[in-house]
């Protein structure tokens, strides 16, 4: 889907939001990962924001207007006016603790324990990784025998 429809002096252009972070994509170095990338309207020029995430904590500020200049120079030819925002990655928790399922687990586990004492919660976790193993066998010798019929 097109986001923008442009008339310019070279033509009409049409972006879409695929094509315009490939294309932003394509003008950064290697090491650099966009973001993300949006078409805010300002006035008669669209601008394109383009957000840059960096690995590197200290990046050279000659580095970053560099890249700034190159694709403003390279946007501005098409009606778009670039605007870079920078950003470092964040650094969260690691998605196994996100997940609603790891924390149901760790509750379960911990109510067995106190309910059933430590041989209840070992006999649970014996037999139900002992199902699981049971289960991942059975949906492999089924996708075995599915092929040969």
């Amino acid at each position: 889907m097109y986001y923008l429809w442009r008339n310019t002096p070279y033509g009409i252009i049409r972006v879409s939001c695929e094509g315009l972070r490939d294309f932003a994509a394509g003008l950064t170095r290697p090491k650099l990962r966009m973001y993300s990338i949006t078409l805010e309207p300002s006035g008669k020029k669209e601008c394109a924001k383009i957000t840059l995430v960096f690995s590197e904590e200290d990046m050279n500020p000659d580095i970053k207007a560099k890249i700034e200049e190159h694709i403003s120079s390279v946007l501005k030819p098409m009606g778009l006016k670039a605007s870079i925002v920078w950003a470092s990655p964040e650094r969260g928790i690691m998605p196994v603790l996100q997940s609603p399922y790891t924390w149901g687990g760790v509750a379960s586990c911990v109510a067995v324990a106190v309910t059933a004492g430590l041989a209840g919660l070992f006999w649970s976790v014996f037999w139900g990784v002992a199902a699981w193993f049971a289960i991942r066998g059975v949906k492999f010798l089924a996708g075995k025998f599915r092929r040969y019929v």
